[in-house]
């Protein structure tokens, strides 16, 4: 047995304290306090005995209990065990996140260089995707937008469009470009699909997929969706503090339900401000602008077991980081806003692009 040593010690780990095989300090019993006897680590890992069952020598975790035969049935005299269930225990939603691991995170600090764009007047952006081609689609939580050119080097002119029918649904809380169209995440929860007539269009109709809102448990936190080839063709990805949730549809008897398929973490002390998706990557953008970047499986779901990728933008805490996106060539785009002075002497709080 393997038993975490803040809440209880579990006999017949040999231990720090001189008992007979099977019996502990409160008598023959599994489990007792530990924090009464206090801690020794190392003594209940392994032991080293003149006598008794195979194995004399062992080590907690390794091969058959044979130490509790016959002894320790939860107040029984004999085991009675029923017949050997599957096992559902889901490491990572349990804390297992949070254990020693030797995956460590890539992290690649590095300088960011500011996209020149012509906004739209009065525009001010909250939300970022990237296209399939070196184009972004920025948005206001609204539904106004501008797509532009994800070059670094010459001015940038933007092209301003807005989605239509998404008062009813709510404001925007996440959104992916698909093929040719938007997948757009309100905060009622539901998902919406915006047609796109190439990179030009000035208005777009979106319409409510037939799919349930997402959990409301989730609030409206960041969150988007993405199409796979897999299931009933839709996933989405939810962040709540620290952690994305990712998200499969399932159908049940009462239908179509949203249930989680897994989690990613981020730093226990990371606040997510943007999630982004593609057929094969997951990006969650922190507060202090750092992005976090997973490998997606074909199926949707992602490789946790897999340390991230982290990004961090040097001097972050100068801007306010809205949101990021990865564009085909594997760069990442970054919205962000800034407080800048204008002619007159007044301050605005303006957004950028930063690749």
């Amino acid at each position: 047995p393997v038993s975490s040593k803040h809440y209880a010690h579990i006999t017949p780990q040999r231990g720090h304290w001189a008992w007979q095989k099977g019996w502990g300090p409160q008598g023959q019993q599994e489990l007792w306090a530990s924090d009464m006897f206090g801690f020794a680590p190392e003594a209940d890992m392994w032991w080293s005995e003149p006598e008794g069952p195979e194995p004399l020598h062992g080590a907690a975790g390794f091969g058959e209990n044979t130490w509790s035969k016959g002894l320790i049935a939860y107040g029984q005299n004999e085991p009675k065990w029923g017949p050997k269930h599957e096992g559902i225990h889901d490491f990572d939603s349990s804390g297992g996140h949070r254990r020693l691991s030797t995956q460590l995170p890539a992290v690649e600090t590095r300088a960011v260089v500011p996209v020149p764009v012509q906004w739209p007047g009065f525009f001010e952006p909250d939300h970022l995707t990237c296209g399939p081609a070196e184009v972004v689609a920025v948005l206001t939580s609204n539904g106004m937008g501008a797509f532009v050119p994800a070059a670094d080097s010459a001015a940038g002119h933007s092209a301003a469009f807005s989605l239509e029918g998404l008062v009813e649904l709510g404001m925007v809380r996440g959104l992916s470009w698909a093929a040719s169209k938007l997948l757009v995440v309100t905060t009622s929860g539901k998902i919406s699909s915006c047609p796109l007539v190439g990179t030009g269009a000035q208005k777009a109709t979106c319409s409510q997929l037939s799919v349930p809102p997402l959990p409301s448990s989730f609030g409206a936190a960041p969150a988007t969706a993405i199409e796979v080839t897999t299931g009933a063709g839709l996933r989405a990805m939810v962040a709540t503090g620290s952690q994305v949730a990712l998200l499969e549809l399932h159908a049940g008897d009462e239908g179509l339900q949203w249930r989680e398929a897994g989690s990613v973490f981020l730093p226990e002390d990371a606040q997510v401000a943007a999630v982004a998706a593609t057929h094969d990557r997951l990006l969650a953008t922190a507060t202090d602008g750092s992005a976090h970047l997973w490998r997606l499986r074909a199926d949707g779901t992602a490789a946790s077991e897999e340390a991230p990728h982290v990004d961090v933008p040097t001097f972050g805490s100068r801007r306010k980081w809205q949101s990021a996106c990865l564009l085909p060539s594997g760069k990442i785009m970054r919205l962000a806003s800034t407080w800048q002075r204008s002619k007159s002497g007044a301050s605005t709080l303006s957004p950028e692009l930063l690749i």
